[in-house]
């Protein structure tokens, strides 16, 4: 293994650190409820922001995918198979859900304060979702390339 194996994961590390403080900011505006008169800019802001977010999201799966982050993993950690296929399968499951609370999101072209709580528990549960996976990947670095490299694990 090179050294550039281990800076592709330290990059990972530092992107789940910048996708993490995105997620707290898009949690507050998520939490907002607007004033009705208010509400159709409120949405366009709301569909802009998540989907900055879910493209955001899809950069970070790609720099774990195709930047070598999967695989090295398995060739460290080849006892890690089956989280690591859990984890690729999250990659595309979690932006489908997305794109279903997209959808919800602009169906609702009025004010109708049941249905944004219903869409702020699904975007609670999909940043939950979100966190979990991100842990795991964490410890997954830890336990492959800091093991391999003799850092802490």
């Amino acid at each position: 293994m090179t050294l550039p194996n281990l800076e592709t994961a330290l990059e990972v590390e530092r992107d789940h650190k910048h996708l993490t403080e995105q997620m707290a900011r898009f949690k507050l505006f998520v939490k907002s409820e607007p004033e009705p008169e208010h509400y159709s800019r409120w949405r366009l802001e709301f569909l802009w922001q998540l989907r900055d977010f879910k493209n955001r999201l899809l950069k970070h799966f790609d720099l774990e995918e195709e930047g070598g982050f999967m695989e090295d993993v398995m060739v460290m950690a080849p006892h890690c198979a089956r989280q690591i296929k859990e984890l690729k399968k999250e990659h595309e499951r979690i932006p489908v859900l997305m794109d279903g609370i997209l959808a919800e999101l602009k169906a609702m072209t009025k004010m109708d304060s049941d249905k944004l709580a219903r869409i702020q528990s699904r975007i609670s549960e999909v940043m939950g979702t979100l966190r979990e996976h991100e842990n795991q990947e964490h410890k997954l670095i830890q336990n492959a390339y800091y093991s391999e490299y003799g850092g802490p694990a």
